[in-house]
């Protein structure tokens, strides 16, 4: 038996093999210890303290659907060694074979699937600076592609969250394992020399194609190879042809919103910064969707909001209509949230996983289509009717199931009680026999009782001896010739007669009979399905549209959302807008708005001061998360909201390292700023929070200044920009950079303490208020005393320096030339410069003097 296992072992050495004894799945040897560790099962061992012992950990065949998604959360990938004949029949060693392999990418029961999230496999394959990645999800049929620049690869993974990654070699190379997550599971596919051309006939074969023209693939050899390895690879693993997967499209990273994976964690899209989970993030805000289906593809749509405002406002049009007939809608989705997951119990038809009661809930899913199609028409929206009209009559596939498979069916697709005695005519007279055989038997005891005078004597059935008349041993002496003894007990002897044998083996045969003919008719109406798969993928895709319509109506109608407008001016105006997660968190509290506007001249670097913890980060991150719902075709979380498309959105917030890289809080800060600088556009919009603060005072506001400055150039000039910061020197490069615009967090101050409006209004902040903040975390007082001290001391200090350091240099500038050999504005300069001794000028403009009198300098030497 160990041969035996060693056998499929050898074939599958990074996977564990449940290999199938009796009533168990047992693991040996490391598979054991590792099951026995993340299951939290017993570790045995036989022929313990001995040189060829062996370690086993094993559970119940029937808890599989327990054990079975805590492996694969575990990251591991499963063999399921399954026995292939009744070991009662069997001669010698119980046949066994590889009946299915799960890996985290490739799984198809939804049982095993604790989310509605896409479930990816997703497979790469490098070429120089270049990628092709292509994702599949075998428990949907999606399936998608595209190619790559490298430096896009980390957000795209981020994005697409794949379950497994798939490459062409082992990620040995650093320029392969650093793009994705070490946590994700890895695997290889055998054939690392694939070339385009097998690769273009893999999915020409697949997809029954002539050219994969029409699918986007010729141009994009990289992504072929890559979409060529997923199929192949699923195939190898399920050993089946995946009908399913019924089409492959291509995207392009240029049709969305540009975000990278920095921005898509600080914006805390589907992952809170916290805990990783989904609890606080504006995917959890946004999603009340009523389908699996549409849970999905809200996630899809909130990861890639789309750049043609034809396209938003073709799905803004669909949500206005279901808000202004808001009854309609709510009455659509009760409907739709009676439906489950049609599209993947749809694989699972694909598959042969399909069970009789899954069969009986996609005919359920499929009758409320006709209850959908009629509250449709009272819709007036052209596409809205569009959609209705995808819906199709499902008629003959509701039918045909509703007439073949029995209400209360068997899960066990082999032992019977699954089929109606409807669907087949010897299926029925089979039905009646069985059914019959309950009434003989109590016939035949009831006769047998009177016949011998034994009131105790019954008639009863098991597996082993199958019927038998059982008497106790007190009646031994009435017991009839025509028994014949079976078996004997401690109080009592079983029997059987010619009669009953003679009945048993007409029942027993009806049973088994009945058994291999419900099968049969089971597996014919799997076929029939299999046929109709194209029509209920296209079904669950329509029913994951309509839903997130009608939840982006709901979620505007009860939250106050408004319809985003766009404009060709490049001007952001938000009216009383506000954070959509925070304002959901603030059950008992009231959320305070406040307006933004960025125009594409004057006011297009918006420079925020304020003390910490009154609002400058939830202020920043409202107006990137109004951009994306804007463009993802969702209403706004505003009064009122007018705003220009973004070709980009950045955000630089918060404080995190990457040890593992050996990287700083301030080298990822300067990272994350570097990727935005160099790849920002004037139609972007850059979220910037407390740039610098990871290192020195002076060498933090020089960058930061510079930032600025870089921000306000000629070839960046009208970039959207929010920038928070605590370096208050920054505030008077207002008055000499036209588009920088001062703007603060209003603090009032009582009895020494803060107290905060979270109220941005123009202007600059008078100071940051850091003692007041870390007083309210709960410092204590001689601690806060000290440091306000301190602070005194250092303020007093600075001032004094900073003067001195200033008439030194002013004192060392030379000597002015001769009246007439004088520039008329050194002239101006100069008298300027009187005010210094007097104090009339702030130290920047002082600072700023002293710069142009250096240029003048070096023009006259």
């Amino acid at each position: 038996m160990l041969e035996q296992f060693l056998h499929f072992k050898n074939q599958h050495p990074d996977k564990i093999i449940l290999f199938r004894m009796g009533d168990f799945y047992e693991t040996f040897f490391d598979d054991a210890q590792v099951c026995a560790k993340i299951l939290n099962i017993t570790l045995t061992t036989r022929n313990k303290n001995k040189e060829n012992s062996v370690p086993l950990a094993g559970f119940p065949y029937h808890s599989l659907s327990s054990y079975l998604p805590r492996l694969i959360a575990a990251n591991q990938k499963v063999v399921i060694c399954e026995q292939m004949e009744d070991p009662k029949r069997a001669k010698g060693l119980v046949k066994r074979e590889i009946v299915d392999i799960i890996t985290p990418g490739s799984i198809v029961e939804s049982e095993y699937i604790h989310s509605p999230d896409d479930n990816f496999l997703t497979s790469l394959v490098c070429e120089g600076s270049e990628y092709g990645v292509a994702s599949v999800d075998i428990s949907t049929g999606k399936f998608n592609f595209t190619q790559l620049q490298k430096e896009q690869l980390p957000a795209e993974l981020e994005r697409l969250s794949p379950k497994e990654i798939l490459t062409l070699q082992l990620p040995r190379d650093a320029e392969i394992a650093e793009t994705f997550d070490a946590k994700i599971s890895h695997s290889q596919y055998e054939d690392d020399q694939i070339q385009l051309e097998r690769a273009q006939e893999i999915l020409k074969e697949h997809f029954s194609l002539l050219s994969l023209a029409g699918v986007g693939l010729s141009e994009h050899p990289l992504a072929t190879k890559a979409a060529a390895i997923a199929i192949a690879h699923l195939k190898d693993l399920k050993k089946n042809d995946l009908k399913h997967i019924d089409k492959i499209e291509y995207y392009s990273l240029g049709a969305c919103v540009q975000m990278d994976k920095s921005t898509v964690a600080n914006l805390e899209l589907t992952k809170s910064l916290l805990e990783g989970t989904t609890h606080g993030t504006l995917l959890q805000v946004l999603d009340q969707t009523c389908t699996p289906m549409g849970s999905r593809k809200l996630k899809q749509w909130v990861l890639r909001p789309l750049l043609q405002q034809e396209a938003i406002e073709h799905r803004l049009e669909i949500a206005e209509e279901m808000l202004d007939k808001i009854d309609l809608t709510l009455a659509l989705r009760e409907l739709l949230s009676k439906i489950g997951d049609i599209a993947r119990l749809t694989s699972k038809i694909s598959t042969g996983s399909i069970n009789p009661k899954e069969m009986l809930a996609i005919a359920q899913y499929l009758g409320l289509s006709r209850e959908i199609k009629e509250i449709l028409d009272s819709f007036d929206s052209l596409s809205l009717l569009q959609i209705k009209d995808n819906i199709q009559n499902y008629d003959q596939i509701i039918d045909k199931i509703d007439s073949t498979i029995c209400e209360n069916p068997q899960k066990a697709i082999t032992q019977g009680g699954i089929i109606k005695s409807q669907a087949n005519q010897e299926l029925g007279e089979l039905h009646q026999i069985s059914s019959q055989g309950k009434s003989w038997i109590l016939k035949l005891e009831k006769e047998e009782k009177e016949k011998l005078g034994i009131a105790n004597l019954k008639i009863d059935y098991n597996k082993i001896f199958g019927y038998y008349i059982e008497i106790s041993k007190r009646h031994a002496d009435a017991v009839p010739e025509r028994y014949i003894r079976k078996q004997t007990l401690v109080n009592s002897e079983r029997f059987i007669s010619p009669e009953l044998k003679e009945y048993e083996s007409k029942v027993l045969g009806a049973e088994e009979r009945i058994k291999e003919l419900e099968y049969e008719i089971f597996c014919n109406l799997r076929s029939f399905l299999q046929e109709k798969m194209s029509l209920l993928l296209e079904f669950a895709d329509t029913l994951a549209l309509l839903d997130v319509y009608a939840n982006f109506a709901q979620i505007s109608f009860h939250r106050g959302y408004c319809k985003p407008k766009f404009n060709d001016q490049k001007i952001l105006d938000l009216k009383k807008s506000f954070h959509p997660v925070i304002k959901e968190l603030l059950k008992t509290q009231e959320f305070i708005p406040n307006d933004i506007y960025i125009d594409n001249e004057k006011n297009n670097i918006v420079l925020i001061t304020g003390p910490n913890m009154a609002g400058k980060s939830t202020y920043l991150r409202q107006v990137a998360v109004s951009a994306l719902m804007a463009q993802i075709g969702c209403y706004v979380p505003a009064k009122e909201a007018s705003m220009p498309i973004f070709d980009k959105i950045f955000t630089r917030v918060g404080a995190s390292d990457n040890l593992a890289k050996g990287q700083s809080t301030f080298l990822v800060e300067m990272l994350e700023t570097a990727s935005i600088l160099n790849s920002a556009s004037k139609d972007s919009l850059v979220i910037l929070d407390e740039i610098g603060r990871g290192t020195s005072t002076y060498d933090g506001l020089s960058l930061a200044w510079s930032i600025i400055e870089y921000l306000h150039s000629s070839h960046l000039k009208g970039v959207k920009t929010l920038f928070a910061t605590h370096y208050h020197e920054l505030t008077h490069l207002a008055e000499t950079l036209p588009s920088v615009k001062n703007y603060n967090v209003i603090v009032e101050k009582e009895d020494d303490k803060i107290i905060f409006m979270h109220k941005v209004l123009p202007g600059k902040a008078s100071e940051s208020y850091g003692i007041d903040v870390a007083q309210l975390a709960g410092i204590p007082a001689p601690v806060i005393l000290r440091a306000k001290e301190i602070l005194q001391t250092l303020e007093n200090s600075q001032k004094k320096s900073k003067k001195v350091q200033l008439h030194t240099q002013l004192q060392a500038f030379p000597a002015s030339p001769e009246k007439k050999q004088t520039p008329q504005n050194l002239l101006k300069l100069q008298k300027k410069l009187q005010a210094i001794s007097t104090d009339q000028t702030t130290p920047l403009q002082a600072l700023q003097l002293l710069s142009e009198l250096q240029k003048i300098a070096s023009q006259e030497s």
